[in-house]
């Protein structure tokens, strides 16, 4: 893909985020917590997290000479605490239900082990690990 191309997908990206955050927040303020609205708040506050967690746990920027598994295991931890917090904030399921919360549980497991796989995969072919990854990066970018 072009540079164009992933900036015009970038900024749709960011001017959808923007619209969906201030729309939802207008029309709160018009018609008050709706049950749909309140997930979307909660969706975007998920999002958010997520890509606060991916920065903390994926780059060095914070944490410095981490192994992979650890990385993996400290972004798990954190970002099932942080969607469960959203899911409940949002009320994405019966909270008061344990089968819910098992098969989010299984079903934030699953995602994750099967992103894991992925990018396993995807680091194997391309540069070895994520380790090699981010070495390869630090010396492009002349760290």
């Amino acid at each position: 893909m072009s540079n164009f191309a992933k900036r015009i997908m970038i900024t749709a990206c960011v001017m959808f985020t923007l619209f969906m955050t201030i729309g939802t927040v207008t029309a709160i303020a018009f018609i008050g917590p709706q049950y749909g609205l309140v997930m979307t708040l909660s969706l975007l506050l998920a999002a958010t997290m997520f890509a606060l967690l991916q920065a903390l746990w994926f780059t060095d920027r914070v944490i410095h000479q981490l192994a992979y598994p650890i990385r993996i295991m400290g972004f798990g931890v954190m970002g099932f605490a942080a969607l469960a917090l959203c899911a409940w904030v949002g009320a994405w399921f019966p909270m008061n239900e344990i089968g819910a919360w098992a098969t989010f549980a299984v079903i934030f497991l699953v995602t994750l082990g099967a992103f894991c796989l992925g990018y396993q995969i995807h680091f194997k072919r391309t540069v070895g690990s994520f380790d090699a990854a981010l070495r390869a990066y630090h010396e492009r970018m002349g760290r």
